[in-house]
Formats: C-alpha cells, structure tokens, sequence
C-alpha cells in the first residue's frame, strides 16, 4: 500500500508499532525538544514517531519524528523490504526510476470539497497562537513552524511545493525564508521583476506524506507542479489539491491545516536565530513576512512537526532526497560514476563519490565535475572521490582510503569562494540579494576535493604507486562465507 494522506499514515506506522502515544502532558517547546532529543540519543535513526496527546495550551495533539527514518520511508512508498531498509540506497533507486519516468507523472486534479475546508476562520478568529508551534531549542528567536508545505505560484512556472522555516512574529504575520538558492526565493525574485509587492503564499500542515518527501528533494525543474506531479507518479494516482478561500493558491486536499496570505515583498523582518538541521544555531537572517489572513483545518486536527540539532534529527534525515536529481545528473556526466552518497554525519555538506578510474588525474576530473554543478557547487563543501573498492556507506572504509591514498600536497583541490546556501555554517560571510531578492540571500565559502583513489607512478608527481590492497583470497572468502554456521561460532553479542 502507498499511502497519500497523512492519517491513514500514522495509523499504520502505529499497527506496525513504528508510533508511540505519550499521555503524559508536555508543556512547552523545551520539554518536548529535550525529549526528542534524548529519544534520539537512546534509538538512533530507529526512533519510532511520537504522538503527544496532551500538549499543554493548545487544543491539538502534535505529532514528531513521522519522516526521521528511512524504515518508515519505505512503508510509506509501499516497498516490501521497508523493515530490512538500513541505507539510503533501496529508497534512492525507487525515486530515481520515477524521475526517469517523469514525463508520465499524472498532473494534480482539482476537487470541490477537502477534508481541510472542514473549518474556516477568518478575521479576529486568525490566531496562529492555537498551533503547538514553540521555540523548540533554547536560542530560538521565536516559536517555529517547522514541517511546512510552503506554496507558491507563478504564471508561467505554475506552483511550487517547498519546505522552508516559518518564525511566527505575533497572531497573523510569520516570517519565511527565502533564498536565493531555493526554490522560495526563486519565485519571489520573479514576482518581484514583474512589479509585485505581495505574493499569494499557502502553506500545507499535515499534508500527504510522500509529498513531504518530494517538497524535501531539489526537483529536476523548478515550479511546474513537479512537487505534485513527482508525488502522482510514486503513488500512480493524481495529487489532489483544492482551492484556497482568500488567495489563487491551491493546497494537497488532505492537509490538517491550511494557512492563507500575502507573501509581502518589499518588507523584511529578522528572522532567527534558529537551531538548523547542522547541528548549530544560525545567525538572524532579513527575510519576508507573510501575512495570514485565513486559517483552514479539519475539525479535529493533527499538528505535524520536527525538530532539528541532532545528527538523528528528522529534518537532517529528511536532507536525503535533496541530492536525488543531482546523482542522477552525475551518473552522466562523471566518467566511470559508480556510486554517490552524502553521510548522515556530514550534514549534506560532505559528498563521497565512487568511480571506476582508467586513467592518471580521473580523480580530480570527478572533483571538478561534482563541485562545478550546480546542487555541488551551492549546498556541497567537500567532495572525496574513492575506488570502486570502497563502501561508501562505512566511514571506516572511506577513512581508510583518506588515511592511505592521500599525499594532502598533491590529491586535495582548493577552490576560491563562492556563492553557497545560507545556513552553511562553514560560510565565512553573509551576502545580501540584490534588488530582485533584498533578502539575506546566500553566503560565501571555498570548496575542498580530495581525491582518494589509488594513485599510479608518475601520476601527479608521485615516483611510487599506491601499494595494492591486502585481501584473503576471493574465492576462499566465499566458501567461508558459504560454510560459516558449519564453523560453530557463536554470533557476536547485540
């Protein structure tokens, strides 16, 4: 079963015992981020989702963790395995064969009627206050929406599905990023170059879940419902989205809530600071505000969020999907390609690539490949290029091949600084946008390639080759491997 509404979603992760109901009343942001992340520090990536029920103050349940492993991702696309799914691989290649079959993906259809127009308030009745939205870490600058569907259109490139952080500043106005780098920021350029001083903005709350996983990923296009469409052709069946009350926007029809307004253009507030997915608290940043102007939901609804810190958090797991177009533009255009990862551990900012060399210089060659496109050179700092001998998945293997195949005076590539994403940590400077954007826009730091495959004599330099690597033989390991319950050793201890 793939399932496209968030409900019927947590009701299966709970019959598959992958949802734990806390009873117990939780009273603020801080509680409740506490505990989330000691849940993280206790199970790891296996931290089922956690449904609290008693939110103190607000009349909804909220939900968190529903996206924060790969396990639940695969119950989610429907694929046999998802409980033996452990790296990001299995879910890659399904959502890689989508994208090569997207001139199939169905369009979105619009119904008259959706489970999110059950309740409609507007005027005084607006209050952004009734959502269990709280400063989740201590630094926050203001209570966070941090699972936003944020909606967007535009009258050539259609609507698009991104999710950004929303700062509430008081009952009806929120502040929105918007980088130049993404896709928000993109629209937001475009109005701005067409004469607009406010943009129709929707967003999404509790909306279907694979399309939060679409809103996560770096489309192959920008805009064109590709969000939507992406989603249509996982799930085989058309994204249903319904019209908003108060702006030419149209939202996923199941969402548990909607929020209405104008995206006002030519004003900025600061917005932050914020503890990100990186592991640290980012700086303020100048960004749009929305002005809402009408909320709708279901009569009984769910607040779906996540926080954000912990190297296990949900919003750094849900970085996974953001390189899937990417890999499959490098399985292209990098010469002997073999496999491509981002580590968990490093943020998004850290990419391994594994090739097939043939020649001297291959390495750097795929170096510059990746760095020069353009998800490498915004939102990627440093790129290792390994053998096809590597598992790029174990950091002891990608270790061993930067300990042993590196000379640092010839195999590392430094390039000057450039325009990269605004929370990279690493950044050495903040650059605002120009007259298009007026935003805190984009930052600027260098670029690092290390090239860590086996090098031969002559090659860059070197009068020795890299030593061969010391292996039992392979076909005595596969016997071993055939016959090892007939050996009688004991399995080692969990």
């Amino acid at each position: 079963m793939v399932y496209t509404e968030m409900r019927a979603f947590l009701e299966a992760l709970e019959a598959e015992g992958e949802l734990v109901r806390i009873s117990k009343p939780v009273s603020d942001g801080d509680e409740i981020g506490a505990f989330i992340w000691e849940m993280y520090e206790r199970h790891g990536w296996t931290a089922p989702a956690v449904l609290f029920e008693n939110v103190v103050g607000r009349a909804m349940p909220l939900v968190i963790n529903v996206f924060g492993s790969i396990r639940r991702w695969g119950l989610m696309c429907g694929l046999p395995n998802w409980r033996r799914m452990t790296t990001i691989k299995e879910i890659r290649a399904h959502f890689l064969e989508n994208i090569r079959q997207r001139a199939s993906w169905p369009k979105p259809v619009i119904v008259a009627e959706a489970p999110c127009k059950e309740v409609i308030l507007k005027g005084d009745d607006v209050n952004l206050g009734m959502l269990p939205a709280f400063r989740w870490h201590p630094d926050d600058g203001g209570p966070y929406i941090t699972l936003p569907g944020v909606v967007m259109k535009d009258p050539e490139w259609r609507q698009n599905l991104g999710i950004y952080r929303i700062m509430i500043h008081d009952a009806r106005t929120a502040g929105l990023v918007a980088s130049a780098t993404q896709d928000a920021g993109v629209f937001c350029a475009r109005a701005r170059q067409r004469g607009q001083t406010e943009l129709d903005c929707a967003v999404a709350l509790g909306y279907d879940p694979i399309l939060h996983l679409a809103g996560a990923a770096k489309m192959p296009e920008v805009g064109r419902d590709a969000e939507f469409r992406f989603t249509g052709g996982l799930t085989g069946k058309p994204v249903e989205l319904v019209r908003c009350e108060t702006i030419d926007v149209e939202v996923p029809a199941s969402s548990e809530i909607v929020l209405e307004g104008k995206l006002l253009l030519n004003e900025k507030r600061r917005e932050g600071p914020f503890g990100e997915y990186t592991g640290y608290t980012s700086e303020q940043l100048e960004q749009p505000y929305l002005r809402i102007h009408c909320i709708t939901q279901r009569r009984d609804p769910i607040y779906v969020s996540c926080t954000s810190g912990h190297v296990y958090s949900e919003t750094n797991v849900m970085t996974y999907p953001q390189p899937f177009a990417w890999y499959a533009a490098m399985q292209k255009e990098i010469v002997g390609f073999r496999d491509l990862y981002l580590p968990l551990e490093g943020r998004m900012y850290v990419a391994v690539v594994q090739i097939k060399k043939r020649y001297p210089g291959w390495g750097k060659q795929a170096i510059m490949t990746a760095l020069g496109s353009g998800f490498g050179m915004t939102l990627v700092n440093t790129v290792i290029v390994v053998d096809e001998d590597i598992n790029i998945y174990e950091w002891k293997d990608v270790l061993w091949a930067l300990s042993t195949r590196v000379d640092p005076e010839l195999d590392v590539v430094i390039l000057p600084a450039v325009g990269v994403n605004a929370l990279n940590p690493a950044a050495r400077a903040r650059v605002e946008g120009g007259p298009e954007v007026n935003y805190t826009s984009f930052n600027l730091c260098s670029k690092l390639g290390i090239d860590a495959t086996r090098k031969t004599a002559g090659e860059a330099g070197r009068a020795r080759p890299t030593p061969p690597p010391s292996r039992p033989a392979a076909a005595a390991l596969e016997q071993v491997r055939a016959a090892w319950e007939a050996y009688g050793m004991p399995e080692p201890a969990a």
